[in-house]
């Protein structure tokens, strides 16, 4: 083989692999910069993500230290810390106005709950979840066909009428074809359907846990 042919194969596997390399830096950068910038807009709080790593193939990969910071005025750092959790989408939709997630699995993710008068840490991150104007966020649509989040615990606290804290367990949530439907629904929406069936299953398994001293600690949380 003649040294220009060995040097034309070498070139050409050196563009395939600067391609590769590129893609792949660009799809792990498109889902880190989106998780971030509009949970950050959505949540009103700092929305962060350590790792995304996603196959520029099959849209198949992990989402590592994923964490929501809880608003001014809460005494632990995050509302709610994920180690890694699962996802497939479609690389395609990336570059449309609609993003399709074939699947989230989320494991053991670590929900804070804490009650100050009047109001919680969570419910203030719905709040400014529901008070969003249209145009404030993305306007891209997104679909997630399967959610599912299993394992996952909430530790509660209150100094309301002195201080107490408890952990219970969250019972299973799986949601299908979110944001499907007539009309596209944004990414804002499908991501308050997520969070209202989180908060709705942290609370009551504290309040439905039987103990007393728990019943006592959320009497508000559902105001």
């Amino acid at each position: 083989m003649s040294k220009a042919i060995k040097f034309g194969l070498g070139g050409i596997l050196a563009i395939l692999i600067i391609g590769f390399l590129v893609l792949t830096m660009s799809v792990d950068s498109i889902v880190k910069t989106g998780i971030e910038t509009v949970g950050s807009e959505m949540t009103g709080t700092a929305v962060t993500v350590e790792r995304v790593s996603i196959s520029p193939f099959s849209g198949s990969g992990t989402i590592s230290g994923f964490r929501v910071e809880n608003p001014e005025g809460f005494e632990k750092e995050y509302a709610l810390e994920v180690d890694d959790f699962s996802l497939e989408l479609s690389i395609r939709s990336l570059f449309t106005d609609e993003m399709v997630v074939h699947n989230i699995e989320v494991d053991s993710p670590s929900i804070y709950v804490e009650q100050k008068m009047p109001e919680n840490n969570l419910r203030t991150i719905m709040n400014n979840i529901e008070s969003l104007s249209a145009g404030e966020t993305t306007e891209k649509a997104l679909v997630i066909e399967h959610f599912i989040m299993t394992e996952g615990s909430a530790d509660l606290y209150t100094e309301i009428g002195g201080e107490r804290s408890a952990r219970v367990e969250i019972a299973q949530i799986e949601l299908n074809d979110l944001g499907r439907g007539g009309a596209k629904q944004a990414v804002e929406d499908v991501i308050q359907e997520i969070a209202e069936n989180v908060v709705d299953q942290s609370l009551r398994a504290a309040a439905e846990s039987g103990s007393e001293q728990i019943q006592d600690a959320i009497r508000d949380f559902f105001n």
